[in-house]
């Protein structure tokens, strides 16, 4: 996985210097990124670090705090740390519904506080912002009815990862999809965190034994344990990406279901920084553009010069992506978050 390693060093090295940059007497802003994967490989945390990276490049005279904590009460005691010395300069984003429970019946007098992807409301200055993951996730499984499917979530019961499961296996199935298998890694979060148990899973366990027969696609749902699944992708078994872009793991990826958590962090940002107020609350999925199927060109390069036909053409995907892509508005206004 030497591709991956290069990616996250870079981005430890950018982390690093986000964390050291300081700049006295303009905006302050601070991440509590959430506590059950890390900062790099995992399509969740590391998409809006490469976001907030990108957001403070465009901002310059904006102070950084990039804080990673190893559990809720960790999270609590940094967010309690922020909300004493909160003041009109400084916003604090909180990424995920883990931190829910964090702002439950604060009276914030000073300051803006961001929670992603959550659809509650609160008192003013506590802006709530929702990701819609299922339309995109259906209209991913309906396009990859004509496959061999095997499903691999990280766990089970945790909200994002469920509706993104379910958003596959119904587009799967309600459009003819027949081969499908599921996986679930572990009981616990520490299943976002197998990249070198799925390798090994995928290679010795019987889930896998219908590859041996026929070609197939992988859908991991599963933070950085993804990674095992791009490492053991070659000639036969393609594997898509979840979450973010994850062509540069692996060639042999036909598209990227790309949820673009970082692109409304940059909207937030952005509006801070000019002193635009936040909604109190606001939805936003592939209506908005901010869910979406991105083809990779160079896995269809790659069959090209092979004398493997098993895959569809760029133009027959993105026929089928056009086929369905109604219904999955459908699907996503539909979904009870």
């Amino acid at each position: 996985m030497m591709k991956g390693v290069k990616i996250v060093t870079l981005l430890l090295l950018s982390v690093l210097f986000l964390a050291c940059r300081k700049e006295e007497g303009g905006k302050d802003l601070t991440i509590i990124f959430a506590t059950t994967t890390g900062l790099a490989g995992d399509g969740y945390n590391e998409p809006i670090l490469k976001a907030l990276m990108e957001s403070v490049s465009a901002q310059p005279g904006m102070t950084i705090h990039l804080l990673k904590p190893d559990n809720l009460s960790e999270a609590r005691s940094q967010f309690d740390e922020w909300l004493s010395g909160a003041d009109e300069r400084k916003a604090l984003v909180l990424c995920g519904p883990e931190f829910e429970s964090l702002v439950e019946g604060v009276n914030l007098e000073q300051g803006r506080i961001l929670l992603l992807d959550s659809d509650k409301t609160y008192g003013d200055r506590i802006a709530t912002a929702q990701l819609k993951r299922y339309g995109g996730a259906w209209l991913a499984g309906a396009i990859m009815k004509d496959f061999e499917l095997l499903l691999i979530k990280g766990l089970d019961g945790d909200r994002i990862i469920d509706e993104i499961s379910q958003g596959l296996e119904d587009g799967y199935k309600e459009n003819g999809g027949a081969g499908l298998q599921k996986y679930v890694l572990s009981s616990g979060y520490d299943g976002l965190d197998m990249a070198d148990e799925l390798y090994s899973i995928l290679w010795e366990q019987e889930v896998v034994k219908l590859f041996y027969y026929t070609d197939g696609i992988i859908a991991p749902v599963c933070g950085t344990s993804r990674l095992g699944a791009f490492d053991f992708s070659w000639r036969y078994f393609a594997t898509i990406g979840v979450g973010d872009d994850c062509s540069p793991y692996t060639d042999i990826l036909p598209f990227s279901l790309i949820l673009d958590l970082g692109g409304i962090l940059k909207e937030y940002v952005s509006g801070w920084a000019q002193n635009s107020p936040w909604p109190a609350h606001a939805d936003y999925g592939m209506s908005t553009g901010h869910v979406y199927i991105s083809f990779n060109d160079r896995f269809f390069e790659h069959f090209a010069s092979q004398t493997v036909d098993w895959t569809l053409s760029l133009d027959a995907w993105t026929a089928l992506e056009n086929q369905y892509r109604d219904k999955a508005l459908e699907k996503e206004a539909e979904y009870a978050y």
